[in-house]
């Protein structure tokens, strides 16, 4: 999968984020909570895109995105839009970031 390709912290980052995200803590993120997460995020998706996604990231077709989904569809995402905001994602998952 995808997100074999990613360095363990930015995946702890990542779950984190998913953590944040799942507002109900279903362990799975709706709709509504990836659309306001990814908001939260910067990202300038629109709101068809943000569907697509989640249909494309709802890999079992239950309507939900669990973790290891989530984790696929950022990696996803962040290869799709530019470097920049991929660098302000990573900020801003990165609170205590020493850089």
């Amino acid at each position: 999968s995808l997100c074999e390709n990613l360095p363990t912290k930015e995946k702890q980052k990542l779950m984190e984020k998913f953590r944040e995200m799942d507002t109900d803590n279903s362990d799975t993120l709706t709709l509504s909570e990836l659309k306001a997460g990814l908001a939260k995020l910067g990202s300038a998706l629109e709101e068809s895109e943000v569907n697509q996604y989640m249909e494309a990231g709802d890999i079992d077709g239950n309507g939900n995105i669990d973790s290891i989904e989530f984790v696929n569809l950022m990696t996803d995402i962040y290869k799709l839009e530019t470097p920049e905001l991929l660098e302000k994602a990573f900020q801003y998952l990165d609170k205590n970031s020493d850089q």
